[in-house]
């Protein structure tokens, strides 16, 4: 290795140190091969050279780095470059070296609590700040993704993260409250819109509606796909969607053929 010229070794260095990362993103559409003269690599380089940016017209929003004792990076600071020191300042870290891409249609609030029910679930139980206060958290985000959070429940929540991270005893524990931490730090506004009855991305189910616009003609497909039976059968006629049965599965939006359901 020592013996490779200088453009080959940054090269290298990725694939030994976030090689992971690679099996997802080369699923992509286009396959550049940038060369990584600077020395070292950065997140918004491995979206959009090597994996071919945001699908779509969605818009790049965060990377998860890391794993799920990993940490959120916003799209702004993915300039960062990828290794130890760098990620572990801005609350991140290389953990087993996987990279999710986040974009504007999913929920950080729900992100955290996804990744923070793993590592729950993963306590060994030993000691009280993981045992307990991964639980805690845990409840305090179900809690805010059910549309029952209060200002509070964020002081509270960082309070935990914190002292959970510095009073556990091993690694997980330590690492856990990563996800919820850089969400607190980089996407509060979204904590904050929650509390306030909405999900900005549309994800949590007790915080969205679903409503069937004029564009509907009547071809019944969300009818006869709905499973719960939450829009009644009217051929020909514009359908309705009873809110309280409803499940908010999102079936139905994704078989209308006019695109006439909304999401609120």
């Amino acid at each position: 290795m020592i013996k490779l010229n200088n453009k080959f070794i940054p090269t290298l260095f990725l694939l030994i140190i976030i090689g992971t990362t690679f099996s997802p993103l080369l699923s992509q559409n286009r396959f550049p091969k940038p060369e990584f003269e600077s020395g070292y690599v950065t997140p918004r380089e491995i979206v959009e050279d090597i994996g071919g940016g945001i699908a779509g017209i969605r818009k790049f929003k965060a990377v998860q780095v890391g794993g799920p004792s990993g940490g959120c990076i916003p799209s702004k600071l993915a300039h960062t470059r990828v290794d130890y020191e760098a990620l572990t300042n801005i609350g991140a870290m290389m953990g087993f070296g996987g990279l999710l891409v986040l974009d504007d249609s999913d929920c950080m609030v729900d992100i955290a609590r996804y990744f923070l029910s793993f590592t729950q679930d993963q306590s060994c139980g030993k000691c009280t700040f993981c045992r307990v206060g991964t639980r805690r958290m845990l409840e305090i985000l179900e809690k805010i993704c059910n549309g029952k959070g209060q200002h509070g429940d964020l002081t509270l929540l960082e309070e935990l993260a914190n002292r959970t991270k510095q009073a556990s005893l091993c690694g997980l524990g330590k690492t856990a409250p990563n996800p919820v931490l850089t969400t607190l730090k980089y996407f509060r506004h979204e904590y904050e819109t929650h509390i306030e009855g909405r999900c900005p991305a549309k994800k949590c189910k007790a915080l969205i509606t679903y409503k069937i616009t004029k564009e509907c003609i009547g071809c019944t497909k969300c009818a006869q796909q709905c499973p719960v039976g939450a829009i009644q059968f009217r051929p020909y006629q514009k359908h309705e969607i009873d809110a309280t049965i409803c499940i908010r599965c999102d079936t139905c939006r994704l078989v209308c053929p006019e695109n006439a359901v909304e999401v609120k």
